[in-house]
């Protein structure tokens, strides 16, 4: 009997793809740029929040020993854009990251390791 409530599913579902139809997705709200919802200062006010964002993706990306290697790092925003970028030592060799943080949004615009 159980072996026929598989086959039941299956063929239900096989019959959904082969129709064409997709899962419903929600529709969500247009919104112009100038209108996002969130905090005044964005999601990414300050200096920390934009260093905190940085090591979670990096730390993930490239590993936590190699990124903190790389501080102290240097932190600049420019038209509400934080780049964090790692320093190099002198005596040791390898790429340095950079990172480019929406203030807005804290999305990923830009990543080079």
């Amino acid at each position: 009997m159980t072996i026929f409530r598989v086959l039941a599913v299956f063929l239900i579902f096989a019959s959904g793809v082969a129709l064409g139809q997709t899962p419903s997705v929600p529709k969500l709200p247009h919104i112009n740029a100038g209108q996002m919802p969130g905090p005044k200062d964005g999601y990414v006010p300050d200096k920390e929040t934009a260093i905190k964002l940085a090591e979670v993706i990096l730390f993930r990306l490239y590993g936590e020993k190699n990124i903190t290697r790389q501080r102290p790092y240097v932190v600049t925003k420019d038209e509400n854009i934080w780049w964090v970028c790692g320093t190099g030592h002198p005596d040791e060799l390898g790429s340095l990251f950079k990172i480019a943080i929406s203030q807005q949004t804290g999305a990923i615009l830009y990543l080079e390791e």
